[in-house]
């Protein structure tokens, strides 16, 4: 599936330097990874993902390639806490990073393609996507000491905690509640709202500032030059344009989705969209997959680079998949000592369509057809002198003890996978 989309395969070492960690996502990650020194005295880890090693190989080997980078991997990772349902200490990551393209085009792409990868396998998942720039820009107007509390709250949908806490440091009127309350098209909707009071609010605090600090000019009006400077300013609301052409573009692709502001996703370097897609039939661990638009390059030494990627949890979509999947006891084949070589020649033809196992242990035939009601079978092909030279195999189901003569071909029309 992604290489019928144009990515190319990436292979990562499985120890890196810590650093390139703790520049990621900061020191606290070290609590969450395995981390030691080598027998030289070097700090390093035990790969917890796989986004970082990709652009530190970027950086290294890659920024001079012709863009847009189309990459993926498959690779396993650690991480250092209890294992749980659907989360283990050793996990397999199946993920991409589309390099150095338009950020709504790149992330429309990778969305498109975390969801066709997990329909491919069965798995329609929900899609939940949000955009961070409004937030940050919330959070711009609460003191640094109280950001991380209110971001883990959001993260944790701990809503009541959140409105309490908002109250107690005074920023409930900032429209962070109202914002990640709202789902869909009216989230949305809110969402320009609030940018557009954003903006309106800062362009008067400029003119005020300028205003009560102006010295008499000359020419043009203090209000013409605070417009100019102004311009500026307006980013992340023209980021917030770029998010509702790739929603737009999302519809293009066929894709159904959610727009969720709820939706955070480690604000430290993250820069744009950040989507997330969750399964049925994994309990409380239901995220299966996440990711979003990113800005890394330049941390790791290199030139500032526009970034999307999503990583996938295999282990969950082999949790899912092993459950959805109705499991086919294999046949038994069962033959006389005196037909060994053709059983084995029908037991390879019926595999094509077909599990068979067949008798290695050199046993009679009713010691065979034993075994077979022992091990679970629920029919048993019998294969004698007559059944070669009828053309026709007995067929028993082992529940009823009922029996049919039936050709290779009606075995693998009626049985077949």
């Amino acid at each position: 599936m992604l290489e019928r989309w144009g990515y190319q395969e990436i292979v990562t070492p499985t120890f890196e330097h810590l650093e390139l960690f703790t520049l990621k996502s900061g020191d606290a990650v070290v609590e969450e990874i395995y981390a030691f020194k080598d027998k030289g005295g070097r700090d390093l880890a035990l790969r917890p993902e796989l986004t970082a090693p990709v652009m530190r190989m970027y950086v290294n080997e890659l920024q001079n390639a012709p863009k847009p980078l189309r990459l993926y991997y498959y690779g396993n990772c650690f991480r250092y806490e209890r294992p749980q349902r659907g989360r283990f200490r050793e996990f397999w990551q199946v993920g991409v990073e589309l390099i150095g393209g338009l950020k709504s085009d790149s992330e429309a792409e990778v969305i498109a393609l975390a969801d066709k990868t997990l329909k491919s396998v069965g798995i329609d998942g929900d899609i939940h996507v949000g955009y961070l720039g409004l937030i940050r820009s919330l959070l711009a107007k609460i003191a640094p000491a109280h950001r991380p509390y209110v971001m883990r709250m959001v993260d944790k949908k701990e809503r009541k905690n959140l409105k309490e806490f908002l109250e107690t440091i005074g920023a409930d009127h900032l429209g962070i509640l109202e914002l990640i309350d709202f789902k869909g098209k009216p989230a949305l909707d809110k969402a320009i709202e609030i940018s557009r009071d954003l903006k309106v609010k800062e362009e008067e605090a400029k003119i005020d500032k300028l205003n009560s600090n102006a010295e008499p000019l000359k020419g043009p009006s203090v209000v013409g030059r605070t417009s100019v400077r102004l311009s500026k300013e307006r980013k992340a609301e023209l980021e917030l344009d770029e998010f509702q052409d790739m929603i737009d573009l999302l519809k293009g692709y066929g894709i159904e989705f959610t727009i969720d502001f709820e939706i955070v996703r480690g604000l430290e370097y993250y820069s744009g969209t950040v989507f997330e897609i969750y399964a049925s039939g994994l309990g409380a661990q239901n995220q299966i997959c996440g990711g979003g638009s990113y800005e890394l390059a330049s941390l790791f030494g290199g030139v500032e680079t526009n970034s999307t990627g999503f990583g996938l949890g295999f282990d969950r979509v082999m949790e899912i998949v092993q459950t959805k999947s109705v499991k086919i006891p294999p046949i038994f084949l069962a033959f006389t000592p005196d037909v060994k070589t053709e059983a084995i020649s029908m037991a390879l033809k019926l595999r094509q369509k077909l599990p068979i196992v067949i008798d290695v242990m050199g046993r009679t035939l009713g010691a065979q057809l034993k075994s077979a009601g022992n091990s679970g079978s629920e029919y048993v092909i019998i294969v004698g002198k007559d059944e070669l030279n009828s053309g026709k195999l007995t067929m028993r189901d082992m529940n009823s003890g009922q029996q049919r003569s039936l050709s290779l071909e009606e075995i693998e029309m009626e049985f077949g996978q």
